[in-house]
């Protein structure tokens, strides 16, 4: 009889329960350990860094033969205990004097051990100090190690352990793809271990989506409502989920005390910060979102935190994992997960500052909108509607807080203003007249403020085609503006009473109303003058003075031109390219939409991008360009149908008319399979393949291409040719295991979890990279 084959040396704890998802994080950390020899995981507490660290280290216990040790070092205070600690678990035995660290080197000094430190953050210093000392001496050693916050040690790599996926908050996904996204699938996973007949359908669906973002992907938070399934159902924890997430709690004595419940486990991380720190943490909650340093310098700073001190504080936060750096289009971001926050506005309100916080927080986004307005008609543009579109959340609450309290109207009034907007810009029209009612409700008083309001008011009932109230609205901000003197006001609510009136085809009645404010506006206010030059070219047009038209469409062009503004220009020039198409002139419209395009793409505006799809679709389908038509009416058509826009009947059948030409031409089948490909195509690509631009391969394309071997790529061609293993494996002279084995690592590499989806992927690719 046969001995067992020895246990390869270490002490890894059994791994009691399955790893769920992270295919990518694993790929990318088993790179980065070929490459580093020492690699830390960092993250906020109950991410899931200890249980991925195991993982991966299991997976790596063939490659170092004297094995792979564990060391947890959160039970200790003394950094004196750190090293002899280590060499308990590594089962050495230290009879020297000498310093400890020095000797376990000596004794690892010949060999080829993974050593994992779990949550070095208790003794940060200590850990660093002993890493930098075995690193040195021992060439064989690599070091794995989990914290908040980096070690600092030369050549360490950071590997920052995020939250699980979460399904967008407006997702529809079918039940089949839930599983697909990991915060989900452990939930179902762990669930299921709870409850063995639990399920997902249709009636909890949406509640299990909820439940996993209101955790913010957190896995030990996931787990720990997981582990309720076996008391409550998933719609029942939702409604028990409070502020402090006190349900979130385990009696399992396995669990460090820390981790049996989320409250713990954060108030462990608070303490583990300086006064400072833990004073800018409370502070912090005060922002909904994101928020900028600068931000958070001038609302969090005050005699106990001066204003220069904040973002070294702020830094040592993210080095410990309580705030997180997102970056976007260049600028850098902060964010704190929604448990963190709460926990820190919880001691804020114990601390009775919440108001006088939020009062400077309110002050912090009004001041600015404020400064911001009087250079709205200039260069500045872009970088204001970018800042308004990062900061809407904050603007949200600071209105909010503002509408909540008389004394605070006027400045809620402002904010108002710049969120009615954005609503413009994004199309979501109705959320932006909810806030200027609001704040034409808080706000009675005769003032510029109100007749503000009322303008952006009525643009917005006009973009819902709410007429009546948009004249109304209108006609009383006019009234308004003239009676406190704010003339500009007074212009752009007669242009765009003006715009009512041709809605209503009254065309007359128009001109009368855009010359009478033309021949009254100051030849200084730039701004009012090209609204109401706009206005007036397309109430020229309409009235079949086409010359006329076109020449006032130019003229407002250039005025915004000779001021750097691009706006404005961005809506002169579709209309310019409208009149160009209903003339005829293909190659002048053509031109017209792609500049607003360009323009519309500086400020993400997605209305205006729907509206220039829809343009050049009708170009295409003049020129025969039928298909190049179809895949622009399906981009056109996916964003319309997440707007609340309600078009112009003129230009809806204008589309209708070029709809069921280009339906006509390319038959009902070709037709819907390209629009439909418009329709999942993203706005951004979209784009690109809207101005004929070379469009560069994602980088989410190439690099998962790069982690394909030349014998994987070749085995996930012959799977979207519909092969089965049996024939690749003939195909490709190898065995039949060895073909399960490459799927596996397809699958694995790709994060998929079937055939179908690497055969969907390969597809896809190859139609994009057809119509590059």
């Amino acid at each position: 009889m046969g001995s067992a084959s020895p246990r390869a040396p270490g002490n890894l704890p059994a791994e009691l329960v399955g790893f769920v998802g992270r295919h990518s994080e694993l790929l990318d950390l088993e790179q980065m350990l070929t490459s580093s020899r020492l690699v830390t995981l960092v993250g906020p507490g109950g991410v899931g860094k200890t249980r991925l660290a195991l993982h991966i280290a299991r997976a790596s216990q063939r490659q170092f033969p004297d094995g792979v040790w564990f060391v947890d070092i959160s039970p200790l205070r003394d950094p004196e205990l750190l090293a002899p600690t280590v060499a308990a678990a590594l089962q050495l035995q230290d009879m020297s004097t000498r310093w400890a660290p020095s000797v376990l080197a000596d004794q690892l000094a010949s060999k080829n051990v993974l050593l994992i430190l779990d949550n070095c953050e208790y003794l940060n210093n200590a850990c660093a100090v002993l890493v930098d000392a075995l690193l040195r001496r021992c060439p064989g050693l690599q070091v794995l190690a989990t914290s908040r916050q980096p070690l600092e040690v030369a050549g360490e790599q950071l590997f920052v352990v995020r939250p699980l996926l979460v399904p967008p908050s407006d997702t529809e996904l079918p039940l089949t793809e839930l599983e697909r996204c990991d915060a989900v699938a452990l939930f179902i996973n762990r669930a299921k271990a709870a409850d063995p007949g639990f399920a997902v359908t249709e009636k909890n669906a949406r509640s299990v989506i909820d439940l996993c973002r209101r955790l913010d992907g957190l896995a030990l938070a996931i787990e720990l409502a997981a582990a309720r399934i076996r008391h409550m159902s998933v719609e029942q924890i939702n409604e028990r989920l409070d502020a402090h997430h006190e349900i979130l709690q385990s009696g399992s004595s396995s669990l460090a005390p820390r981790q049996r419940s989320l409250r713990s486990l954060i108030r462990w991380s608070y303490d583990l910060c300086t006064p400072a720190e833990q004073t800018l943490w409370v502070r912090l909650t005060v922002f909904m979102g994101s928020f900028s340093a600068g931000a958070a310098e001038v609302v969090c700073s005050d005699d106990k935190l001066r204003r220069d001190e904040i973002m070294d504080i702020l830094t040592g936060l993210v080095d410990k994992s309580i705030v997180s750096i997102e970056r976007s289009s260049g600028a850098t971001r902060y964010r704190m997960l929604e448990t963190i926050r709460a926990f820190g506005q919880n001691r804020l309100t114990s601390a009775g500052q919440v108001r006088e916080l939020r009062v400077r927080h309110r002050d912090f986004y009004r001041d600015h909108v404020v400064r911001s307005y009087l250079t709205w008609f200039g260069p500045g543009q872009v970088d204001l509607l970018n800042w308004i579109t990062h900061e809407r959340e904050n603007m949200r609450a600071a209105l909010d807080f503002s509408l909540g309290d008389p004394a605070e109207v006027a400045a809620g009034a402002v904010l108002g203003t710049a969120l009615g907007g954005i609503a413009v810009l994004t199309g979501l029209v109705r959320e932006g007249r909810r806030w200027i009612h609001r704040a034409l409700d808080s706000l009675q008083e005769i003032s510029a403020e109100r007749a503000r309001l009322l303008w952006i008011g009525g643009q917005l009932a006009l973009e819902e085609s709410a007429i009546d109230e948009a004249e109304t609205m209108l006609t009383d901000s006019r009234a308004i503006a003239e009676q406190v003197g704010d003339t500009q006001a007074a212009a752009i609510a007669a242009a765009l009473t003006g715009a009512v009136y041709v809605r209503r085809d009254e065309l007359p009645r128009a001109m009368d109303i855009l010359g009478t404010a033309l021949a009254e506006v100051s030849a200084k206010d730039v701004m009012a003058r090209a609204q109401l030059l706009e206005q007036q070219a397309v109430a020229c047009y309409r009235l079949g003075d086409v010359d006329k038209g076109i020449a006032l469409c130019r003229e407002a062009i250039a005025i915004s031109e000779a001021h750097g503004e691009r706006w404005h220009r961005s809506e002169a020039l579709w209309e310019l390219s409208l009149m160009y198409w209903e003339q005829g002139e293909f190659e002048q419209s053509d031109a017209a939409a792609r500049s607003s395009l360009r323009l519309h793409r500086l400020f993400g505006s997605r209305v205006g991008t729907a509206e220039c799809f829809e343009t050049l679709s009708w170009i295409a389908s003049r020129r025969g360009e039928h298909e190049r038509a179809a895949r622009l009416l399906g981009a056109a058509d996916a964003i319309w149908q997440a707007t609340d826009i309600t078009r112009a009947p003129q230009l809806v059948r204008h589309s209708e008319r070029m709809r069921e030409a280009t339906r006509a031409a390319l038959g009902e089948r070709r037709f819907a399979e390209t629009r439909r490909r418009g329709m999942r195509t993203s706005i951004a690509d979209s784009i690109v393949f809207a101005l004929e631009e070379k469009a560069e391969v994602p980088e989410s394309t190439v690099r998962a291409m790069a982690q394909l071997t030349e014998r994987e790529r070749e085995v996930a061609e012959l799977i979207a040719a519909g092969h089965s293993n049996k024939e690749i494996a003939a195909a490709l002279v190898i065995s039949h295991r060895t073909v399960e084995g490459h799927v596996e690592h397809i699958l694995a590499k790709l994060g998929f979890s079937t055939r179908v989806q690497i055969a969907s992927w390969l597809t896809a690719l190859r139609a994009d990279s057809a119509h590059r």
